[in-house]
């Protein structure tokens, strides 16, 4: 039987632990700020996208009148 064939994901991560094991602490500094830093700008966009959608669900009702309430 034949081995399951690895992700893509799993590939990376073979790739990064071999660059790793070869790297001097300055490369892993700077790789681990940069990870740190990609991670910080995913949550921006996630945020300014959420920040839009709650804009565009709720943009109808600057053109409608408020409901009447007695």
């Amino acid at each position: 039987m034949s081995p399951t064939p690895k992700t893509g994901r799993e590939l990376v991560l073979q790739w990064l632990y071999d660059e790793i094991r070869r790297a001097k602490t300055a490369d892993l500094h700077r790789a681990a700020a940069f990870l740190e830093w990609a991670r910080g700008i995913r949550a921006g966009c996630a945020k300014q996208r959420g920040g839009a959608r709650m804009a565009q669900a709720n943009g109808w009702r600057k053109y409608v009148d408020a409901p009447v309430r007695w």
